[in-house]
């Protein structure tokens, strides 16, 4: 009951902050960085996390950091479809506050987690898929083993990474992205310390290498279902959203949230499958290209991940003013959220650019392998790190106006843009690269450039077009008092 109580007046505390917010310009620089800087600290510590532990692994040995990545990426896109429609629970949310609906928000947070679950229970079967995918990947005997491990352990703890994208949406949805930064950081922390103990045996915990990352990873995240549930669960939100007394299956809300949300999981799917397709390609070419590729995808990271906190903030802004029927600001949030985003990611680049070396240094390990010398790891790494580099500006486009139009409901582009852009020209123009032009990983990264830039480029014409506020996501009633 302390905890309880402990969870609940870090809610109180952040509930009174956030009417700061209330005094900021409407779209402006302030009110941006209010509701995002906790989602960019929440996903800075998750990235850090994911940064620290392929770090760790990294030390164990090459075959570990080349297992590690390909098996992490397979892990995403087969949850992919159903973490995209979960986590759109936020734009309903979102919408529903700026209408000040708020008897919806509590109803439909448990659709989402209907869903939620629903998904998971079914993802389980597609399990075997998930390994038979690893042992035609064309990757080293030793490199499969360890990928089959990460990968089965991982994944069967998948539903609560699901499920946290349904009751983090009833936080970013309405703007109390304080709470999610501290059970994100507290739980990081957690998932942080027993890394070190089950990868290294350390602190009497077995010592269980690329298991134990993943057990521990698996461990944290169901931590954090059950942190989200207490407080969705408390009498402060009780009373505010009704998340007690809604408790059952609303068929029609769960249509529209599905066919507003199945294409951002689509879209989801498409765009990670992409990059998984791309990891198992390079890896085809040899340990010393997939431990390179893996290695720079791991600082990659550090640039995009806290930055898809920015992404939530455009989105839960976009549909909150949407929500108000105020489209001129909803429009000025995301541009605001655009030349925030791009002074991180140009900062970031600058780095990757001007300092590769010194990064692939923090991964060298005693314990490589003589046929996989370091050294030709770093000099690969360190070009595909200017490239990497060179693509940040899109990254930033991809990301803002992504979570713009997913904020006005505007799902069913983004969806066909990545069926186009990432399986018509991604994906086939990177074989052809390796294997018929064999221009050899560079090229593939270069290729991968122009693909980003060519995405960005669609997402931001596509909202310039204002089509967006065309789309209607919640019914049309009279707002509610309470």
């Amino acid at each position: 009951m302390d905890f309880i109580r402990v969870l609940e007046a870090i809610s109180r505390k952040f509930k009174m902050s956030d009417q700061k917010c209330l005094l900021y310009p409407p779209g402006g620089f302030r009110e941006f960085f209010f509701i995002a800087y906790p989602l960019v600290i929440s996903h800075a510590s998750v990235a850090v996390m994911h940064f620290v532990d392929r770090l760790f692994l990294s030390w164990v040995g090459s075959e570990e950091i080349a297992a590690v990545m390909p098996a992490g990426i397979l892990f995403f896109t087969m949850l992919a479809f159903f973490l995209g429609v979960s986590e759109y629970a936020n734009t309903f949310v979102a919408q529903y506050y700026g209408a000040k609906r708020n008897r919806s928000i509590g109803l439909v947070t448990w659709q989402g987690v209907v869903i939620s679950i629903a998904g998971g229970l079914f993802s389980l079967l597609l399990l075997p898929l998930g390994n038979l995918c690893i042992d035609h990947s064309g990757h080293a005997p030793e490199v499969i083993v360890l990928e089959k491990t990460y990968f089965t352990y991982l994944y069967t703890g998948g539903t609560f990474f699901i499920l946290n994208g349904a009751l983090s949406s009833f936080y970013s949805g309405r703007g109390r992205t304080g709470v999610i930064m501290t059970v994100s950081i507290l739980t990081n922390t957690v998932n942080g310390i027993l890394d070190y103990g089950l990868i290294f045996g350390a602190w009497g915990f077995p010592c269980w290498g690329v298991r134990g990352a993943a057990i521990a990873t698996v461990f944290s995240t169901a931590l954090m279902s059950v942190i989200y549930f207490v407080l969705f669960l408390s009498t402060k939100n009780h009373q505010a959203y009704h998340t007690r007394s809604t408790i059952r299956i609303d068929f029609p809300l769960i249509k529209r949230m599905l066919r507003f949300g199945t294409p951002t999981g689509v879209q989801l799917l498409l765009d990670i499958g992409a990059f998984a397709a791309f990891i198992f390609l390079i890896g085809g070419l040899g340990k010393v290209e997939l431990a390179a590729s893996n290695i720079v995808l791991s600082l990659n990271m550090l640039s995009f991940f806290p930055m898809i906190g920015a992404e939530i903030a455009a989105m839960t802004l976009v549909g909150q003013y949407i929500g108000r029927k105020d489209y001129p600001t909803a429009e000025k949030c995301a541009y605001t959220a655009w030349f925030s985003v791009e002074g991180y990611m140009i900062f970031l680049g600058i780095i990757y650019f001007c300092f590769p070396e010194f990064l692939m240094e923090l991964f060298r390990s005693e314990s490589v392998s003589v046929d996989a010398p370091f050294e030709e790891i770093a000099m690969y790494g360190a070009k595909i790190l200017w490239l990497v580099a060179l693509y940040q500006i899109s990254d930033a486009m991809i990301l803002t106006f992504t979570g713009a139009l997913r904020g006005a409901g505007d799902t069913a582009f983004a969806m066909w843009a990545a069926v186009i852009c990432a399986w018509c020209f991604f994906v086939p123009g990177t074989w052809f690269i390796l294997y018929f032009f064999q221009w050899g990983v560079t090229g593939a990264w270069l290729w991968a450039a122009v693909y980003l830039t060519l995405l960005g480029l669609v997402y931001l014409f596509r909202f310039r077009s204002g089509y967006w506020k065309t789309i209607q996501l919640i019914e049309d009633i009279p707002s509610e008092m309470s």
